[in-house]
């Protein structure tokens, strides 16, 4: 068999691949990079402007075009992730060297990401060392982000701890933007303050404004009210905080040389203009960013609702969830 190393895309449409359910029956991580089921790879993808309806070779094609794929993800959703990693193991093959950025490893873990990427720790320590193996439930960390990080690893491709540390994002939300931008250097590299503007880019303005606007009406259920509108935006302080260090993680990796940037990251981040997405492109002028989300139900064809979301939208299978109760 031809060392991944030397011949990526050969090696990665080869490669043995790592069975997640033994890694979820005895509670270790993998080293080995998992492949996504095929399924993945045949699900119903549409162009989410004109719903015209795409193949799998459309999705790579669009994202080799692109400078930075953002794809929006149901934290719970096994086939987002599945899609996930399906799209950066088949970019990383046309592409060498593609940086994968997660919003759910933060900068400050960077240097224990890199420790395990450098196979100076185990799996297990590494994801001990960040508090992830619970990430969006019991164990979930193994089966649904692992894969991204050990394929990473096995093709000597740049993991991005791309998103702010929890502390500075309520820092945000209780003492403002201004407060923290004058934190010393050490502290302030851990996170990006957002562009509220970008002179001479009044679509940029309006997107971003339609994008507070949407984020205000979800955290008050619909339409809001004066004193909603007033509650909503402090917290909007912490929320484009996660954007405003997200796309900059994602400019940055294109700007220390990944020919090709994949960011996974919550679908609010990034569907319909997301502050992620507007984030990246306020600081990378003139790049090319693609877009594509994963629905959990089942449609033959682009609904009316979910036209627009993405530049792809993917539908998966419904994800079963345990009822919220109150209190």
């Amino acid at each position: 068999m031809l060392h991944p190393r030397r011949s990526p895309a050969v090696a990665l449409l080869a490669a043995a691949l790592a069975t997640l359910c033994s890694m979820l029956a005895t509670g270790c991580a993998s080293a080995r990079p998992a492949r996504p089921d095929p399924a993945a790879r045949t699900l119903h993808i549409f162009d989410g402007a004109s719903g015209e309806t795409l193949g799998w070779s459309d999705v790579v094609a669009r994202a080799s075009d692109a400078d930075a794929t953002f794809v929006g993800e149901r934290h719970d959703d096994p086939t987002g992730h599945a899609v996930q990693l399906a799209i950066y193991q088949d970019l990383l093959a046309r592409f060498p060297g593609t940086a994968i950025a997660v919003e759910h490893l933060e900068r400050n873990e960077q240097d224990t990401l890199d420790l395990y990427l450098r196979g100076e720790i185990t799996p297990d320590q590494f994801i001990d060392g960040t508090e992830s193996r619970d990430w969006a439930g019991k164990d979930t960390w193994i089966g649904f982000w692992q894969p991204l990080v050990d394929t990473a690893r096995e093709y000597d491709s740049p993991v991005i701890a791309g998103n702010a540390p929890r502390d500075f994002v309520r820092r945000a939300r209780t003492e403002g933007h201004a407060a923290l931008d004058g934190l010393p250097q050490p502290e302030r590299a851990l996170f990006d303050i957002p562009l509220q503007s970008v002179p001479g880019d009044a679509a940029w303005d309006a997107r971003w404004a339609a994008y507070k606007r949407r984020f205000q009406e979800f955290m008050s259920g619909g339409d809001p009210t004066a004193e909603d509108l007033e509650r909503t935006a402090t917290v909007f302080l912490s929320q484009s905080t996660w954007d405003g260090t997200m796309g900059a993680s994602a400019a940055q990796a294109l700007a220390a040389g990944a020919p090709k940037v994949v960011f996974c990251a919550g679908c609010f981040h990034i569907e319909r203009s997301g502050g992620t997405v507007l984030q990246f492109l306020a600081r990378r002028p003139g790049a090319k960013a693609l877009t594509v989300t994963v629905v959990d139900s089942s449609s033959p064809e682009l609904r009316d609702e979910d036209r627009g979301l993405a530049d792809i939208v993917i539908y998966g299978f419904p994800v079963q969830r345990a009822p919220r109760t109150n209190g």
